[in-house]
């Protein structure tokens, strides 16, 4: 008992400490901010990572009001890929756990040939699967169920309906999905391509909007069943408004998310068709391959999307310096930066860093391991909270208070 009553007050003394140091930075942070125009303030915090923001919103009201704005929300988001994050979910008996990466850390010190994960989120699921991200939300896929979450400021919209498609017990698997962002309406989507287990050459396309009530049945999907990836391919990445699959050996179709509409593009002429990959990475769309020879892969840009003459092959990597392929050999350039350093993965548990010169080259090139699940996704934290989904919280909010006032115990008076 006295050791719990001391280990009791020294957590006390360990809370009052933490106050008292954040009550002395506040009043310091008011000091120093007093005489600056609010303009400067506003730059100054838009190059702030969310977890600062979040802190400093209790620094003071007027800070508390610009950090809260829905417009400072999406600036901040198109300055916030300085500071992206890798996540991937692991699947465990009876729940998921979203894990994160800082990667940062990897490409400024990728010597350090380790990386733990930096943040876990447990996910009370056994199915869940990253569909994609747009401005810091996270799609996520549970069966025919899809959920739309902030993890940075841990919210989270109600699960979509689930798919129902077809007669006969509704069996059926994906074919084609994607996850995209409607900037004129400010609507987050996903489209599904779905496909009847009994009946193979019956195939639907459904869309959703995050905030609707059903799943709206659309035009169907341009391209044949029987020639669709059910793997990584069938999952489409997300630029300029639209969603981008490759479907053949020559062509990418893309999804435009605002108009509904498909239509096609071709891929590089110099394209090779061995472990194809379609990728963006700082909103631009990439494609990779292994060259027809096996001799050297090869990774094409396209400079200004949509347009085919854009196509510009960015590196090309001797496959002896490729580190040896494992088991799970994705061959997924997972980022590019701008100052030409790749992080790519060819192999289950590890990621290597390439240094690449003027000519495509490497200069150096690093192995890192870690506990990596089998899909990895390149996240940029945000302060983007839909206004429908902050709605729908608020509603659910006043019906919670309202179901616990009804059911707290009733005073009964009784006559004497």
């Amino acid at each position: 008992m006295i050791t719990f009553c001391d280990n009791r007050s020294k957590t006390r003394r360990r809370l009052r400490q933490h106050s008292q140091n954040v009550t002395v930075f506040t009043q310091s942070v008011s000091e120093i901010t007093a005489d600056m125009p609010e303009e400067i303030i506003v730059e100054i915090l838009l190059r702030l990572p969310v977890r600062s923001l979040l802190q400093f919103r209790c620094v003071c009201k007027l800070w508390k009001t610009l950090i809260s704005d829905p417009q400072f929300a999406k600036k901040h988001v198109s300055i916030s890929t300085a500071y992206p994050q890798l996540v991937s979910v692991f699947v465990s008996i009876a729940k998921c756990n979203l894990v994160s990466y800082p990667l940062k850390p990897l490409l400024d010190n990728p010597s350090a040939h380790r990386v733990e994960p930096a943040d876990f989120e447990m996910i009370h699921t056994t199915s869940m699967t990253i569909i994609g991200s747009c401005n810091g939300l996270l799609c996520l896929s549970d069966f025919y169920q899809f959920t739309l979450w902030n993890p940075s400021i841990k919210l989270k919209s109600k699960p979509s309906p689930t798919i129902i498609a077809f007669d006969s017990f509704d069996s059926k698997r994906f074919l084609y999905r994607g996850f995209g962002y409607d900037q004129v309406n400010d609507r987050y989507k996903v489209l599904a391509v779905v496909q009847n287990c009994y009946n193979l050459d019956e195939t639907k396309t459904l869309i959703y909007t995050f905030g609707g009530k059903d799943w709206t049945t659309i035009q169907k999907f341009p391209c044949d069943p029987s020639r669709c990836d059910l793997g990584r391919l069938g999952v489409g990445k997300f630029v300029s408004g639209n969603l981008n699959w490759i479907v053949s050996k020559k062509v990418i179709v893309f999804f435009d998310i605002e108009k509904e509409t498909y239509g096609e593009m071709s891929l590089p002429q110099d394209y090779g068709d061995k472990n194809t990959v379609l990728y963006v990475s700082s909103n631009r769309i990439y494609v990779s391959f292994d060259h027809s020879n096996k001799t050297h892969w090869v990774v094409w840009m396209m400079k200004e999307y949509g347009v085919v003459e854009s196509w510009t092959k960015l590196m090309i990597i001797p496959q002896d310096k490729l580190t040896s392929p494992g088991p799970y050999c994705l061959s997924d350039a997972l980022f590019i930066s701008e100052h030409g350093v790749l992080l790519m993965r060819p192999q289950h548990s590890k990621l290597s860093v390439y240094n690449l010169n003027n000519d495509g080259g490497l200069d150096y090139c690093t192995t890192i391991s870690g506990q990596f699940a089998r899909y990895l996704h390149i996240y940029n934290e945000s302060l983007v909270s839909p206004h429908w989904l902050k709605h729908s919280q608020k509603k659910n909010k006043r019906k919670r208070k309202q179901k616990l006032g009804s059911e707290s115990p009733k005073l009964v008076r009784h006559s004497c």
